[in-house]
């Protein structure tokens, strides 16, 4: 591996605090009819492929909603600031969590203008605008493998990721 590879992803941990946030927020957009972006921001442990929750972030974006359905747009100013700041405060981008009003699935606009880059990065899909169980296990989650997002198991999802009950 060359020494500025990243370590694949094994192991992410949040809080269900950090979660329930999450969800409220997902259904106070979804309440007008709007998905919403957050972004699982944390930290990663050295040459170990563990990552911890710290933080879920909702960036500024605009909501889209017409008879072709509804969506967010996050501008490429507020993707500038989140990198600068990322870089700032050594915090690293772990995974994007988006609701859907309906069934939890990465659609084509997902693909095409997801904010996870990385080769092994996650993408998570809330169903009902964020009126669903609390725990990845409940949602759609998929990895980015060859530049392709593909649905990771239920099985492979309790693997990966731990919920934490603490505050």
């Amino acid at each position: 591996m060359a020494p500025n590879q990243l370590i694949p992803l094994r192991y992410v941990t949040v809080k269900r605090a950090t979660i329930d946030q999450m969800l409220e927020t997902m259904r106070e957009f979804g309440s007008h009819g709007w998905e919403v972006l957050v972004l699982w921001l944390g930290t990663i442990e050295p040459n170990s492929g563990k990552a911890h929750v710290i933080q879920a972030f909702v960036p500024k974006q605009k909501a889209i909603s017409s008879e072709d359905g509804v969506g967010y747009f996050v501008e490429s100013d507020t993707l500038f600031q989140l990198n600068k700041e990322l870089s700032e405060t050594g915090l690293r981008l772990i995974a994007q969590v988006h609701s859907h009003p309906q069934r939890a699935y990465h659609s084509a606009a997902d693909d095409r203008y997801a904010i996870v880059t990385a080769e092994g990065g996650f993408s998570l899909v809330v169903p009902n605008f964020g009126r669903a169980l609390n725990h990845p296990t409940a949602w759609a989650v998929y990895r980015l493998q060859g530049r392709t997002w593909r649905g990771v198991s239920t099985q492979e999802v309790q693997t990966i990721f731990e919920v934490i009950n603490e505050q």
